[in-house]
């Protein structure tokens, strides 16, 4: 449409909608804001107040599209209605009794993370995220696992490695199996943006200790993330602590551990040299050239070929 069109057509289409005496035709203006606004023109303050309305709106459905499309409509407005206007309404609707409109609210923190600065972020979001981290609803709780990655990166590294990982680390201890398998996921994607020494002093000591306790896809997620890690906490970590618990995994009852492990664990000959080998994991590799199966024992004859090649 052009912009004309847009703005005496279009945007009182929206305005109309979101006036709307039933609820279907409020929750259907929620999503319409965010394609108009930028070409409105001097419709722009009307629309914000409209959606500002509707985000508070008294019916959880009407709330909880409005969460959902908070963060890609903040991308369309000046920094100063963000922060001055719908950052209030997201930090109450991060607070909402619907633990579904939590969730949708954590979600569109995202793009708009990604459009504030590191430093605005620190203050005007950085708390109803670590809120989020540790929130009664296991729901909420595994939005924050999953999407730390995307917080590490839109956050930056001083504020994931000062604020976010301690509240991260919690998440690889819960008590629900699927948040601790969506935050050792999400653990990979996110080295980049943690700092040695919180992951040799926080995270390492957690999956240490909470490996052998873990669901299948947790152990191999585990398996993964450190072998991952390897060249980043180097070869003292890695012969001590690191393989060791590789091993254990190694020998684990299920084969689908066994293989990630043994899939990912050339990635530590360079870091550890030829001591990697100093270890009683040659006696191990050797052991699992008859495991029960053919994935595994290819698997391995695949990583005695890496650490073939490593070594000479």
């Amino acid at each position: 449409m052009g912009d004309e069109d847009l703005q005496n057509i279009f945007c009182p289409l929206v305005i109309r909608l979101a006036q709307a005496e039933w609820f279907t035709g409020r929750v259907s203006a929620c999503s319409l804001f965010f394609h108009c606004y930028s070409r409105s023109n001097a419709q722009k303050e009307r629309l914000r107040k409209k959606f500002m309305e509707l985000c508070q709106e008294d019916t959880p459905m009407i709330r909880r599209v409005c969460a959902a499309k908070l963060g890609e409509f903040a991308t369309q407005l000046e920094k100063q209605h963000v922060i001055q206007e719908l950052l209030p309404i997201f930090r109450q609707l991060s607070q909402d009794d619907q633990d579904s409109c939590r969730v949708l609210c954590i979600e569109s923190l995202i793009p708009m993370a990604g459009y504030l600065s590191k430093e605005e972020n620190r203050v005007h979001t950085l708390g109803s995220l670590l809120n989020a981290g540790e929130d009664k609803s296991w729901k909420v709780r595994l939005c924050f696992a999953r999407n730390f990655a995307m917080f590490a990166e839109s956050f930056g590294r001083d504020i994931t490695d000062n604020n976010l990982i301690q509240t991260f680390n919690l998440l690889l201890n819960d008590n629900e199996p699927e948040v601790k398998n969506a935050a050792v996921v999400s653990l990979c994607k996110s080295l980049k943006n943690l700092s040695t020494e919180k992951i040799c002093n926080i995270i390492l000591p957690t999956l240490q200790s909470t490996v052998s306790d873990g669901q299948i896809q947790f152990k191999a997620g585990v398996g993964l993330a450190l072998c991952e890690m390897g060249p980043m906490i180097g070869k003292n970590y890695c012969l001590t602590t690191v393989i060791p618990i590789l091993q254990d995994l190694l020998k684990d009852d299920n084969s689908e551990v066994r293989l990630n492990v043994a899939t990912n664990m050339h990635k530590l000959a360079n870091i550890c040299g030829e001591e990697l080998l100093g270890t009683t994991l040659l006696t191990t590799l050797a052991t699992m050239t008859k495991d029960a199966q053919w994935r595994v024992r290819m698997a391995i004859f695949e990583l005695i070929g890496e650490l073939s090649l490593a070594f000479g």
